[in-house]
């Protein structure tokens, strides 16, 4: 979804997408520069093919990326074989971008590259939703009683069982909503953290999937906005509640404090979650941002990040001009598996 709007916004080049396979021999018969928006899940089978993938095609021509997913020690058994995979991509690429500077560190620390390896930061862009989108109820039943949101796929890690714990001792009446859908294969959480809200005398309330409209709808109807997740990069969930207007609480994590240093009116950071949703939902006005708070400076609309990486991209292929319909303009590559549904970055 991010490669893809980026490229929106990107009429200077050519625009390649589809699934890997497809759009693979087109990469390689092509022999301008592309840039690609990488992750090794859309990219291969694994992290070890997803980088022969990439490397292919950098043998062929002038390839840059910007990298999702960055490897780290919380992968668990994957996250050596991740690392290899990630650090070949950036030896094959002419340029690298990440998302966040915590981002750029997980890189530089763990795969091995060199570490004057120069790796561009563009935090993700977040676009402000108009507040007139609304639809019949938005979160899929009906309740007076206020509610706890979580956003995204239900995984294990994502927040839902850290968020059910801080509410073990919270004398208020809410419920707990997960915005979206299990993950594939995490269909059985779902029971698990209903019995852990039941004992709770709370229900647990799953949407499934939503459209755009009704995530964003979703988002401004809960009473309290959490992301609590053992591990992140660079977040979508939190930049999705900040577009919907709302102001979530946020469990400390370097990602969110480098957020927090340039956009502090934009989330809650919090070293005590259980004390925190007590007072948002004593205050919930205290979960919402309020129009003057608003600094598009702090944070860049899709628009602004597209004109950056296209900057970027010029700036690193010089003889690149930009006016000339040919072969040799950068070309924009996603993958259409990234798709709404799944929320996962492209």
């Amino acid at each position: 979804m991010h490669a893809s709007a980026l490229a929106d916004l990107t009429p200077q080049a050519a625009r390649v997408e589809g699934e890997i396979a497809e759009v693979l021999p087109q990469l390689l018969v092509e022999d301008g520069p592309v840039h690609l928006h990488f992750t090794d899940r859309i990219f291969g089978r694994d992290a070890d093919d997803a980088a022969h993938v990439l490397e292919r095609i950098a043998a062929h021509r002038r390839v840059s990326v910007t990298l999702h997913d960055i490897p780290q020690p919380s992968d668990g058994h994957a996250f050596t074989a991740r690392s290899a995979g990630y650090a070949r991509v950036v030896t094959a690429a002419h340029m690298v971008i990440v998302s966040s500077e915590y981002e750029r560190d997980l890189l530089l620390r763990h795969t091995g590259v060199p570490a004057d390896t120069a790796v561009h930061v563009d935090p993700l862009p977040i676009d402000r939703v108009s507040a007139t989108i609304s639809t019949r109820d938005p979160l899929g039943f009906r309740s007076s009683r206020p509610s706890v949101g979580l956003l995204g796929f239900i995984y294990p890690g994502k927040g839902h069982a850290h968020v059910l714990a801080a509410l073990a001792s919270n004398t208020h009446a809410a419920d707990v909503v997960a915005l979206g859908r299990p993950s594939d294969g995490h269909q059985d959480l779902v029971s698990e953290f209903e019995r852990t809200a039941s004992a709770q005398g709370r229900h647990f309330h799953v949407t499934g999937f939503l459209s755009e409209d009704e995530l964003t709808a979703a988002a401004r109807s809960v009473t309290v906005p959490v992301v609590a997740p053992e591990h992140v990069s660079a977040s979508g969930s939190v930049g999705r509640w900040i577009a919907s207007g709302r102001r979530p609480i946020v469990t400390r994590h370097p990602f969110f404090e480098e957020l927090r240093d340039r956009a502090p009116w934009s989330l809650t950071l919090t070293e005590d979650l259980p004390a925190a949703l007590d007072a948002a939902l004593e205050n919930p006005a205290s979960t919402w941002i309020e129009d003057g708070d608003w600094n598009e400076s702090d944070v860049p609309s899709t628009a602004l990040a597209a004109q950056t990486q296209w900057s970027r991209l010029l700036a690193s292929n010089p003889d690149t001009k930009a006016s000339e319909p040919t072969n040799d303009r950068p070309a924009m590559s996603t993958d259409s598996r990234g798709s709404a549904e799944s929320q996962v970055t492209p």
